[in-house]
C-alpha cells in the first residue's frame, strides 16, 4: 500500500509539471511592445501645443461663458469663397467676407478684420471656426494664428482685471478657437 501511495503522489508531481506555464513569449512580447509605446507616447505629446494664457484673459473666457447671451464670433473658412467673419450680437449678425486672393486665403487682410471686430467687441476671447473639409491642416494652423493675437506690438485691446479692478491692455484676441462642425461627421 505504501509503494501504491508513493505512485500517485508521483503521478501527481508530474501531472502539475505539465501545466507550468512558458513566460517566455511573453516576456518577448512586452520587450517589443515597451519601445512602441514609449515611442508613441512621446509623438503624442509633441502633437500636442500647450500655450499659457495670461489669467486676466481667462478670467475673461470664463466670464464669457457664463454669460446667457454673449457676443459669438464665427468663422466659416471655404475653398471657394474664402472667408466668413459672422458676429452675432444681441441677436443681430454681421458678415464680413474676405474673398480668395490670387487663389489664396488672404489672412493680411483677414487679420486686420479681426482686429476691427476685436476692438468693436473687446470683452470677446472665444470664436467659432467653421473649415470646409477641403481646407488644409496647414491653413487652419495659419488662420487660427491670424486670429490669436495682433502681431502689431502697438495695438492693445483693454480686458478687466479683477484683482486690480479696472482694465489693463493685451494683445490677445481670439486665443480660444473651438472647432463648430467636428461633430457632423
Amino acid at each position: 500500500m505504501g509503494r501504491f501511495m508513493r505512485r500517485a503522489r508521483k503521478i501527481k508531481v508530474d501531472h502539475n509539471s505539465e501545466f507550468e506555464l512558458d513566460l517566455a513569449p511573453l516576456l518577448a512580447v512586452m520587450v517589443k511592445l515597451v519601445p512602441v509605446l514609449l515611442v508613441s507616447s512621446a509623438f503624442v505629446q509633441m502633437m500636442v501645443i500647450e500655450t499659457e494664457l495670461p489669467q486676466v484673459v481667462s478670467e475673461a473666457i470664463q466670464r464669457q461663458d457664463e454669460q446667457k447671451t454673449p457676443t459669438n464670433v464665427a468663422m466659416e473658412v471655404d475653398a471657394k469663397d474664402g472667408i466668413r467673419i459672422i458676429v452675432t450680437a444681441k441677436g443681430q449678425e454681421k458678415i464680413e467676407t474676405i474673398p480668395l486672393k490670387d487663389g489664396a486665403y488672404d489672412l493680411q487682410s483677414l487679420h486686420q478684420k479681426l482686429v476691427e471686430v476685436k476692438k468693436a467687441h473687446p470683452e470677446v476671447f472665444k470664436m467659432e471656426l467653421n473649415p470646409d473639409g477641403k481646407v488644409s491642416y496647414d491653413t487652419l494652423v495659419r488662420i487660427m494664428d491670424a486670429a490669436r493675437q495682433a502681431r502689431d506690438n502697438n495695438v492693445k485691446f483693454p480686458v478687466f482685471d479683477t484683482k486690480q479692478g479696472k482694465n489693463v491692455e493685451t494683445n490677445y484676441m481670439f486665443p480660444e478657437i473651438i472647432f463648430a462642425n467636428t461633430m457632423e461627421g
